[in-house]
């Protein structure tokens, strides 16, 4: 039996446009055993993203052992996390967009010979790179990353139009939407102590229900491969930008050095208590843990990427609130695939639309 096995139910148009947020399992799954147990349990019950939870799990037990110093991943957490990453972005790239954007379908041996799907890659090494170069960018890695550099949205517009390939395509087909669903970004990121997170934690111990609809202060947050800390610089301003810059994301992780792109650690909290954090393929991963003196879980807490970009008052319902002004009723699964596409949750979904509603508001 699949534990996570639900779905997201989005209706276009509608004052809630989302619903389906997962059940929290963690702590009920964890409760009263011994927490050295979290990260086999939880590196197994999330399969898309196993490593990532696993490595946040071990964090927090490394920082409620070593507490007068804030934790850092060691190599083999990072490597871990950053291939999974990796692997992540390629197979969204070449199996979920030319489902959801309706984009040319990709020659599956192209997926298949992919370094990245190896799992001794590391970043930076030739094959790696070399295939990046021809299935992914199109020119030399070097090039492309100096050019984002130096312009990251313009070259992006840019890039897409001046290379053909199937990455390419999906992304000018996406702009006549994409563009038009502007939004500004309230990022969620960590900084180097996690003590901008901290408040997070005290959320989660006081209200049960906070890892199901997570705020700031009453606002929301999205997180993705959009909002890492190193992007601070990075102009986000439509949906778009937050659908190319998985390319953006992919291309700085495969060169030397990328696993040092992508932040994470953990802090003692006191009385028992730790937080973790890392940045993943979908955003920013949050564990929060209490023990008892015996070292066994009273509560677990966990903060995903999909809980905050698919709060029912958050960056993705913004848009899904708008659409059914903007898109007709027979295009409408396309323009919620787009949407779905560029915001990248880690369950399904379902379209739950009323055509007699959509035509009459789209009129």
């Amino acid at each position: 039996m699949n534990l996570l096995a639900q779905r997201l139910r989005l209706q276009p148009g509608a004052d809630t446009p989302v619903a389906g947020i997962r059940e929290p399992l963690a702590e009920r799954l964890l409760r009263a055993r011994p927490a050295a147990l979290a990260p086999a349990m939880l590196g197994s019950l999330y399969a898309l993203c196993g490593h990532a939870h696993r490595t946040c799990a071990e964090m927090a037990l490394q920082a409620l052992q070593a507490p007068d110093a804030p934790v850092q991943p060691d190599a083999k957490q990072r490597q871990a996390l950053w291939s999974e990453t990796l692997r992540e972005h390629v197979r969204r790239l070449f199996l979920d967009w030319p489902r959801l954007l309706g984009s040319p379908e990709s020659d599956g041996q192209v997926l298949a010979a992919s370094p990245a799907l190896a799992p001794t890659v590391e970043p930076g090494t030739p094959a790696l790179v070399d295939w990046m170069e021809r299935q992914v960018l199109g020119m030399p890695m070097a090039v492309w990353n100096r050019a984002c550099r130096e312009s990251p949205a313009s070259w992006l517009v840019q890039w897409t139009h001046e290379i053909r390939n199937p990455l390419t395509v999906a992304l000018r087909r996406a702009q006549p939407w994409a563009c038009a669903w502007t939004l500004p970004l309230q990022a969620l990121r960590p900084d180097a102590e996690g003590t901008a997170l901290t408040a997070l934690a005290a959320q989660l111990r006081e209200d049960a229900d906070f890892s199901r609809l997570p705020h700031v202060q009453g606002q929301w947050r999205e997180t993705g491969c959009w909002s890492r800390a190193a992007d601070v610089e990075l102009p986000i301003p439509d949906a778009w930008t937050r659908l190319a810059a998985r390319v953006h994301d992919l291309a700085q992780l495969g060169q030397p050095g990328g696993a040092q792109r992508l932040r994470a650690g953990a802090r003692a909290l006191g009385g028992g208590e730790a937080l973790a954090w890392c940045e993943m393929a979908r955003g920013l991963l949050v564990h929060w843990l209490r023990v008892d003196a015996q070292g066994r879980v009273e509560r677990y807490g966990i903060l995903a990427p999909t809980e905050w970009n698919f709060h029912p008052q958050g960056a993705a319902a913004q848009i899904l609130r708008q659409l059914p002004s903007q898109v007709p009723p027979q295009q409408m699964s396309a323009a919620v695939g787009l949407m779905v596409a560029a915001f990248d949750p880690c369950v399904e979904y379902e379209l739950d639309a009323d055509p007699t509603a959509l035509e009459v508001v789209h009129a």
